[in-house]
């Protein structure tokens, strides 16, 4: 399926899409909320300041994709596999990301507000300026991620693998940190 038949699609009121394969199609700028692209081969697309709200790519493949300034607001992404993934300054408050594969993601200034991110594996990430106020990183493996100016506060980081984290700058008031401390 290409681009242009899936937004004719759309249009017409279908939202299941689960499987489809849009490898390397642009459909930056669209509003697909809603949208089921569960276990969908998106690799190398371009959804851009694409409105993806409440969008469900559980098992989805989004390897090298563009979602700069997507809105991603209570997504369900689990078990997506987001390798390399551009996420600079996208909207991603309440996703649900747990067991992704975000490793060497750029999640520059994304906005991960009460995203639950349990388990999730952030190897190499880029968390710069990237605000995780209230998320849970239960469990999930952050090392060598760059958390360089990162908004922490109330984070949920017990059991969480830090191993080589730049945490220089970043604010952590109230976080729960791996061995279960809070920071005062």
């Amino acid at each position: 399926m290409n681009a242009e038949e899936l937004l004719r699609q759309y249009r017409a009121g279908k939202r299941n899409f689960s499987q489809v394969d849009l490898a390397q199609e642009i459909l930056k700028q669209t509003n697909l909320s809603k949208i089921d692209l569960s276990q969908a081969n998106l690799t190398e697309v371009n959804l851009s300041q694409a409105n993806l709200s409440e969008a469900n790519f559980y098992q989805a493949n989004l390897n090298l994709s563009n979602l700069s300034q997507a809105k991603l607001t209570q997504a369900n992404l689990r078990l997506t596999s987001m390798e390399s993934t551009l996420l600079y300054k996208a909207d991603l408050r309440k996703a649900q990301l747990e067991k992704a594969n975000l490793s060497r993601a750029i999640l520059q200034r994304t906005f991960l507000r009460e995203a639950n991110l349990e388990g999730s594996i952030l190897f190499k990430a880029n968390l710069q300026q990237a605000n995780l106020i209230d998320a849970n990183l239960q469990q999930a493996n952050l090392t060598d991620a760059n958390l360089k100016n990162a908004f922490l506060q109330g984070a949920n980081l017990f059991q969480a693998c830090l191993d080589h984290v730049d945490l220089s700058q970043t604010i952590l008031t109230g976080a729960i940190m791996p061995d279960g401390t809070v920071i005062r």
